[in-house]
């Protein structure tokens, strides 16, 4: 965030801020590989189960 200067922050600049994150931006982690990937399903034994679409690997 671009600050101005003021009383607290006599020189301005640039401020770090946290802020929430949108759920719609979050990804799981690949147990594989552990970067961020999406997430299909698959019928395994009957069962419905999540799988990670770069790899293929079943999650948990």
């Amino acid at each position: 965030k671009h600050v101005k200067p003021n009383q607290l922050n006599p020189q301005g600049g640039i401020v770090s801020q946290e802020a929430a994150i949108h759920i719609s931006n979050v990804m799981l982690i690949d147990p594989k590989s552990g970067e961020p990937t999406r997430v299909g399903y698959k019928i395994e034994n009957g069962k419905k189960v999540r799988v990670a679409k770069k790899s293929g690997a079943v999650i948990d």
